[in-house]
């Protein structure tokens, strides 16, 4: 139940972002899910799209990601008037991860953006995840004692921030159109 109570709140810190079309950080990512799905994919990922329900919840969000020695640290606040829909997305990605440990709903049957994929299987690979939401922001530790999966950590922390990065690239280049 923990386990996907961290799957629901690392899907919810995802924004929208377009796909992956290379490594230019010069990172491994062989390893990483390269479905047909985009790194984030809002409208097609079952976990995702709940932070879409509310048009400005995204808006008064931020989402940092850190890397650390042995990990990636990541920090996501909201604005209080939107603390309400952070929280009912939230709410609505933990029941589904909790459906699918219960079985209740096949994990094969669930869509998920790569990023969602890629931070199932951090879990399943034995990263160590800690969670701390608090009243100033939401606070995600993953890390390992075991330099492979410390490695696959930090491509993945490290493919996030690349992904944000063309974003946001992206979303100025709309706003001075």
């Amino acid at each position: 139940m923990k386990k996907l109570l961290l799957i629901g709140m690392g899907v919810l810190l995802c924004v929208p972002f377009t796909s992956f079309a290379g490594d230019d950080e010069g990172h491994e990512s062989h390893d990483m899910a390269m479905a047909d799905s985009p790194w984030f994919d809002m409208p097609n990922c079952d976990f995702c799209k709940n932070l879409i329900k509310d048009e400005n919840l995204l808006k008064n969000m931020t989402w940092e990601h850190h890397e650390i020695e042995n990990g990636f640290v990541t920090i996501a606040t909201v604005k209080p008037e939107s603390k309400a829909a952070y929280m009912e997305a939230m709410e609505a990605m933990t029941q589904l991860g909790n459906d699918m440990e219960t079985g209740k709903v096949k994990p094969e049957d669930v869509k998920m953006c790569n990023y969602c994929k890629n931070y199932g299987m951090l879990m399943e690979a034995g990263a160590k995840f800690d969670y701390v939401m608090g009243d100033a922001a939401d606070v995600t530790i993953v890390t390992s004692d075991n330099p492979e999966i410390i490695k696959k950590i930090k491509d993945f922390g490290n493919r996030t921030n690349m992904e944000m990065a063309k974003w946001e690239e992206a979303e100025k280049a709309k706003m001075s159109e």
